[in-house]
């Protein structure tokens, strides 16, 4: 299940031969399927299609495992770092607000772009209802919440986010159909606190759809199943390719934006979190504000406890809240830091553990 994300090369090199676009007349629909997993490329694609095409579009892919978080969320606070550090899961920020999803291989992405009226722009059930209607020809009963997102029973299996973007909105979601529910809650438990004005995540019970179907069919066939629905939605049956420059512009964003640190962890609100620091004299507390992604003040609120592990904390502002930053941090002031009796191992980990 922890299959490691394939290279932005390998995919690049899938990308163009292999992908095919249903092209649907009824309210000027284009569907397009994206057969490609690397979660960087989907998630750029997004925006490319936002803001470089006047079509409506709807687009179904899946990602490899990734956690993809909402435009203004911390992404500290959305994840359990060590998890999905050690499990080299990579964490991606979308352009739409919203709460952290986790995708992988058993999960049905969905992607609509819309012109609408500016004075109306958001209105989740234009889209929301198109799932459901789909899901209902499947024979499963569907209700949806107040916050938009898709439920059987008391069981989560789809939620939703948008964005707009002049006269378009961008709507997306999940269809959780045979995803790793383990790995999800493992990935979206996070081990620390943090508190600040970004917006947390909803919690909710979820579930996978795959054993509800009337009939045992796999991922692949049930997106066959959900493309012929559309197509008979929709109304036309065509296919049209990629161009050539919207690959290049897409493989473009991957590198210059949605690969960064700065967009995926330092874009975020100003946010404050605590550290124990132990040493052979006794554990050190250090109140932490971050903003624009840097350590912007550090406080002690007992300064006479360690006066020389706290001078050397205080160097730490201005330096960026990320593990190679602390551990450069941690090698140019080693020395110090062991006379102050920390033990190296302990002064990382209590960081982000």
């Amino acid at each position: 299940m922890f299959s490691h994300q394939l290279s932005l090369q390998t995919e690049t090199d899938r990308f163009e031969p292999i992908i095919h676009i249903y092209l649907y007349n009824r309210k000027q629909m284009h569907i397009y399927y994206r057969p490609f997993t690397d979660p960087y490329i989907n998630i750029a694609a997004e925006e490319y299609f936002i803001k470089n095409t006047s079509e409506d579009i709807c687009m179904i892919w899946i990602n490899q495992p990734s956690v993809i978080i909402g435009k203004h969320q911390n992404a500290y606070a959305e994840i359990n770092y060590p998890y999905t550090t050690t499990h080299n899961i990579p964490v991606i920020r979308r352009i739409s607000g919203g709460g952290a999803v986790y995708h992988d291989m058993g999960n049905v992405n969905f992607t609509f772009i819309k012109q609408v009226d500016k004075s109306y722009p958001v209105d989740f059930s234009r889209f929301t209802n198109i799932i459901v209607d789909f899901m209902q020809s499947l024979g499963i009963k569907v209700e949806t919440s107040k916050r938009n997102s898709l439920f059987i029973g008391d069981l989560k299996f789809s939620g939703h986010a948008e964005h707009v973007f002049h006269d378009k909105v961008l709507h997306h979601g999940t269809i959780l159909f045979e995803t790793d529910l383990q790995t999800l809650n493992s990935c979206l438990q996070p081990e620390k606190l943090y508190m600040g004005k970004a917006p947390a995540s909803v919690r909710s019970h979820v579930g996978n759809i795959a054993s509800l179907l009337p009939h045992t069919v796999d991922i692949q066939k049930f997106i066959d199943l959900f493309i012929e629905w559309l197509q008979s939605y929709f109304n036309v049956n065509s296919t049209f390719a990629l161009p050539t420059d919207a690959i290049r512009i897409i493989n473009q964003l991957v590198e210059t934006k949605y690969k960064t640190w700065g967009w995926n962890y330092g874009y975020s609100p100003v946010y404050n979190f605590h550290i124990d620091i132990p040493t052979k004299q006794g554990g050190v507390r250090t109140e932490i504000k971050v903003e624009n992604g840097k350590f912007a003040e550090l406080n002690f609120p007992d300064n006479r406890t360690n006066n020389l592990l706290i001078s050397i904390l205080r160097r730490m502002t201005g330096i960026m809240y990320k593990e190679d930053e602390i551990n450069t941090f941690v090698k140019n002031n080693l020395h110090e830091l062991e006379l102050a009796g920390v033990k190296i191992v302990n002064f990382k980990n209590s960081f982000f553990r």
